[in-house]
């Protein structure tokens, strides 16, 4: 295990390394930008005030595939919530 930022990590980091992330927007997303997630799972939640937040799990990808779809998620004109990188579970 290796101390990052305070917290033990499994998982070496680096630039070229796959990662495993969750990702959520605002919105629902349609077929045209769907395929930019790879073989992720796509989840919809509907919260009180009607508007909606897409969860993206089991993202994997490196670090230049994860800044580009950040790119392109901001080129059009997606709101991004969060990344959150996710370790990988070992059966």
């Amino acid at each position: 295990m290796t101390l990052y930022q305070g917290t033990y990590m499994s998982q070496l980091i680096s630039l070229n390394s796959q990662n495993r992330y969750e990702i959520k927007v605002c919105g629902q997303p349609d077929d045209s930008w769907l395929g930019w997630f790879g073989a992720a799972q796509a989840h919809v939640e509907v919260l009180v005030d009607n508007s909606q937040v897409t969860t993206f799990s089991d993202v994997i990808m490196d670090q230049a595939g994860l800044v580009g779809l950040i790119r392109r998620l901001h080129g059009h004109g997606i709101v991004l919530l969060s990344v959150r990188q996710v370790a990988f579970v070992l059966l």
